[in-house]
């Protein structure tokens, strides 16, 4: 079971989700696209998708919406994998903090991931619970969020990004005798750009890379 439960999260992805019957839909605000996800409508990410399960292209746009659960207001992107299909994605920035809900209904299951604080120095960690009652099939499940690297040039493919901040999200579930490590998601941020790499880790070994290949941030109208 315990493996089954890192499976679906880390195949999941941070991008993808599905939508919640009790979701309002709003109109979205416009952001500064300086940051390090920026939220402007419409907005594009393509990335490389390779990992144990042979390769995929995704393809993350902004929708210019946003959706309120349970009090929080999220942006609404639509996901597109070549292999895999279309999704609806959440995102959600509030007090320098960044993160997503991901569900997989057919699983039951639904996740926040809090991954990255822009104001959190490096080598300081935070922790989170990713649902609201801190259990996960009935298993105790947290979060523990740490700033890895802070202002670092990272290269990803053939371009250069500046201003980026590796963060680290380690799930970790307690079966009894303690929160264990479950899975390892390694982030990149550049700002003004959003993500440009993820790495996701199981038992130390890499499961899955996303790395960008094409970006387009739109400009507030």
């Amino acid at each position: 079971m315990k493996k089954t439960f890192i499976l679906i999260l880390a195949a999941g992805t941070i991008w993808m989700s599905s939508c919640k019957k009790d979701a309002k839909k709003i109109p979205a605000g416009y952001s500064i696209d300086d940051s390090y996800i920026p939220l402007t409508a419409f907005s594009t990410w393509s990335y490389l998708v390779t990992g144990t399960d042979g390769n995929d292209t995704l393809t993350v746009k902004l929708t210019g919406a946003a959706t309120v659960i349970n009090g929080k207001t999220y942006y609404n992107a639509n996901s597109t994998y070549r292999r895999k299909g279309s999704g609806a994605g959440y995102f959600f920035r509030a007090n320098h903090l960044y993160g997503s809900l991901a569900s997989n209904t057919a699983a039951g299951l639904s996740v926040e991931f809090e991954f990255l604080n822009d104001t959190t120095p490096t080598g300081e960690s935070w922790i989170s619970a990713p649902t609201d009652d801190g259990m996960l099939n009935g298993v105790p499940v947290r979060t523990v969020n740490t700033i890895k690297e802070v202002n670092v040039s990272k290269r990803v493919g053939d371009q250069t990004f500046t201003n980026v901040i590796h963060s680290e999200v380690n799930l970790q579930y307690n079966y009894g005798a303690g929160y264990e490590n479950s899975a390892v998601y390694e982030f990149y941020f550049a700002k003004g750009v959003g993500m440009i790499e993820k790495i996701t880790i199981l038992s130390g070994d890499i499961y899955e890379m996303e790395n960008i290949v094409s970006y387009n941030i739109a400009h507030p109208l």
